[in-house]
């Protein structure tokens, strides 16, 4: 299923209560990508809070795998304010919990306090590097949803401390959506695999999205960038920071996950 496949069967089972399919293809080890578990929640929650507040928090806690199939989504909104609406969202397999959602909606406001983060120029333009090919029998079965240019950035299982830089595309053609790049954020491993000399996983167990622009209006053929690296590693658990760019070089969100790596 396409990424915009996947978001159309989101159906309602009451005025806060959702389902959603997804298919075997977007597989990540005994689990589904963590990026479409995310985007998922906040499809629901835009259910019940207004298009007219952007999404500025979206935070997500992985509680146990999900699988392929139809997930059920319990959504209520836990406060309105002014500016600012406070979603929340339980995701189900079955029975279990697979992740639990707060996300926060909020209007723009007028302020003297505006910064925006440092970009850096990329070592390697787009256009000098080859893409990622998909390789079925080496990749998890989501990566194929997903174009990768890799400007910097060791290979997994190398050994080497690296941070990365790589241009990340959807491969569905159809129009972006907030959700759509709430997905994309999540497409690239993290930089502590590379750190590795054996292969070993690693499993997201906090994810913190932040956005600050809300422009998503891009062609499907347009290239984001996200620049990740390890702010710390200790005791089996690794804390990165993310930060992508839209299609123009503007940075519009800052990613913060958790991380446990068994190896």
């Amino acid at each position: 299923m396409q990424f915009s496949e996947v978001l159309s069967s989101v159906a309602a089972d009451g005025d806060s209560q959702f389902r959603i399919t997804v298919s075997d293809d977007w597989g990540q080890g005994r689990a589904t990508f963590g990026g479409l578990i995310a985007a998922a929640g906040n499809e629901a929650m835009r259910r019940v809070v207004p298009h007219d507040r952007p999404l500025r928090s979206l935070q997500t806690t992985f509680v146990g795998p999900a699988a392929a199939g139809t997930w059920t989504m319990h959504t209520r909104v836990l406060r309105v304010g002014r500016a600012v609406t406070l979603a929340h969202c339980d995701i189900m397999d079955g029975d279990q919990v697979a992740a639990i959602q707060v996300g926060v909606y909020g209007l723009a406001r007028s302020s003297q306090v505006t910064v925006r983060p440092q970009v850096t120029e990329a070592p390697r333009k787009i256009e000098e590097i080859n893409e990622v090919r998909f390789q079925p029998e080496r990749a998890p079965p989501f990566l194929q949803h997903f174009a990768h240019r890799w400007s910097r950035g060791a290979k997994p299982f190398s050994g080497t401390r690296s941070n990365s830089i790589c241009f990340i595309r959807h491969r569905d053609p159809s129009p972006l959506t907030e959700s759509h790049i709430v997905a994309l954020v999540d497409c690239i491993p993290t930089p502590a695999l590379s750190m590795l000399t054996a292969p070993a996983p690693a499993s997201s167990l906090v994810w913190n999205l932040e956005f600050f622009e809300h422009e998503f209006a891009f062609g499907s053929d347009h290239w984001w960038r996200i620049d990740t690296d390890i702010d710390a590693a200790t005791e089996g658990y690794v804390n990165q920071t993310g930060l992508l760019q839209d299609p123009d070089g503007r940075p519009v969100a800052l990613s913060r996950q958790v991380f446990a790596i068994f190896g």
